[in-house]
């Protein structure tokens, strides 16, 4: 995403900058490493296990068979009942966060994004348990507009990641050569992250108005 949204764009733009083109092969490279961690961690044995214990505990594990009263009793609860309740303290929780949009950093942001997911999620999945064609309009609309506070918390997000790896990555360069300036691609770096921070308060703006647009309808499980 950072390469091809940001890096691509720019180093077209400006094909004779020299600060660009290190830049851009030295992310390339550093996501092409991340991306064989990741295919060597899913190809793992480890990961092979925890998978088998998973499953194992989804089946057999001592949820199945609670102690606690407390836990006993709420497993008694009709589970439409207990999915209304789950959804409804998620959304209120997200809802009330979203109200301070224009003054979270990004990384009360990044929780907020976090807290949209967590509705979705749970939305999707008890989805079933509200049939009828007034629910299922009510959630299309209702994870129609989720979606688009998603989009714009994901947009936010990618702008904060962004400004910070290409920062590392300017400095990784500055270490790199014993701490002697490189000015093309420090300018380099300014560049991209200038370009970045453009952007930042016209997506804030739509973040705002789709969280609005989202706490003004009804929830489906009502």
């Amino acid at each position: 995403m950072l390469v091809t949204r940001v890096v691509m764009p720019v180093k077209r733009r400006h094909s004779r900058l020299q600060g660009i083109s290190s830049l851009s092969r030295d992310l390339t490279q550093q996501r092409a490493a991340a991306l064989a961690r990741a295919q060597d961690a899913a190809r793992s044995g480890r990961f092979r296990a925890l998978t088998l214990k998973i499953a194992g505990w989804l089946e057999a594990g001592q949820w199945r068979r609670p102690q606690d009263d407390l836990v006993h009793d709420r497993g008694d609860i009709p589970i439409e009942i207990s999915a209304a309740d789950q959804l409804t303290r998620r959304f209120k929780k997200m809802r009330k966060k979203g109200k301070t949009l224009t003054r979270l950093d990004a990384r009360s942001r990044h929780k907020l994004r976090i807290q949209a997911k967590k509705v979705r999620y749970a939305s999707e999945f008890f989805a079933g348990l509200f049939p009828g064609k007034k629910a299922s309009k009510r959630r299309e609309k209702f994870l129609s507009r989720l979606e688009s506070v998603q989009d714009c918390l994901g947009d936010l997000n990618d702008i904060a990641v962004h400004e910070d790896r290409i920062t590392a990555i300017a400095d990784e360069g500055r270490r790199n050569r014993r701490r002697r300036g490189n000015p093309k691609r420090a300018f380099a770096a300014g560049l991209l992250t200038g370009r970045e921070d453009a952007r930042l308060d016209a997506v804030l703006q739509r973040a705002t108005d789709a969280h609005a647009a989202l706490a003004r309808i009804k929830p489906f499980w009502r």
